[in-house]
């Protein structure tokens, strides 16, 4: 495993190769435009971001077994567009995944095949996608309801919809050759006055909104809204929204 003291060596000595290159082509012919090009992007990239390019490389696990069904990622196997905080500084046009077995943001080079792991503790929230997720660091309190991690963000406001994304790895032996199979699975909570409650059912739900039962319970009724496994995420969502607009809340 690639330590990131030599992950940075490699990339600054290949940033210090291309700029001497530079200084060197320059008495004799302009620099080729796509060298001035990757030369640029990779000034934008670092610049005031080594602090987030510090973590440890990241190895793909899945790669050891024969065959796979499905992956390891939230929602795309491929690196997708983001942000991210990290250290309390917002960075944008990032590469990146996110590893829901190992609840692990990746952060990926571009045009190159390094991964690295962003340090847990330093990310406060990260977007892939356009999808918001918070980092939620559990306390002798919220921990008996959430654990620590990443919790996608469905609605702000004083009433917070938040979704666990997570996928479980099974591995067995299919005639002689070691197969993984990774399974999704969604937990839904709320977040009110800085308290959680679980977000598995109408009962539960609606713990969290006790001084309005009154007008959600009537809203429930006039939408019609179910708390199936099917609808329970969409079912979280609307009530959140609702109750975020209410009045006096």
């Amino acid at each position: 495993m690639k330590t990131p003291f030599t992950i940075c060596l490699i990339v600054s000595s290949f940033i210090h190769c291309l700029a001497g290159f530079s200084q060197s082509a320059s008495s004799t012919v302009e620099l080729e435009p796509d060298t001035t090009a990757l030369q640029q992007q990779y000034d934008i990239i670092f610049a005031n971001s080594s602090q987030l390019y510090n973590g440890p490389e990241y190895a793909d696990y899945s790669l050891r077994f024969n065959t796979r069904i499905g992956h390891q990622f939230y929602m795309w196997s491929d690196k997708q567009l983001g942000t991210i905080v990290y250290n309390k500084q917002y960075y944008s046009g990032l590469l990146l995944a996110y590893d829901i077995v190992l609840d692990q943001v990746v952060l990926s080079f571009p045009n190159s095949p390094f991964r690295l792991r962003a340090v847990n503790e330093n990310v406060d929230e990260f977007t892939i996608n356009n999808h918001h997720f918070i980092r939620v660091v559990a306390d002798s309190i919220t921990e008996k309801t959430l654990s620590t991690g990443y919790y996608e963000l469905l609605t702000s406001g004083s009433a917070q919809a938040l979704a666990k994304r997570s996928k479980h790895m099974q591995k067995q032996i299919r005639q002689g050759k070691v197969e993984a199979e990774f399974s999704s699975k969604d937990k839904f909570f709320l977040q009110h006055n800085g308290h959680y409650y679980p977000a598995d059912s109408k009962g539960s739900i609606l713990r969290a909104f006790t001084s309005h039962s009154k007008e959600m319970q009537l809203y429930i009724q006039s939408k019609k809204l179910k708390f199936n496994k099917k609808n329970i995420e969409s079912t979280l969502v609307n009530l959140a929204t609702y109750y975020n607009g209410l009045p006096n809340k």
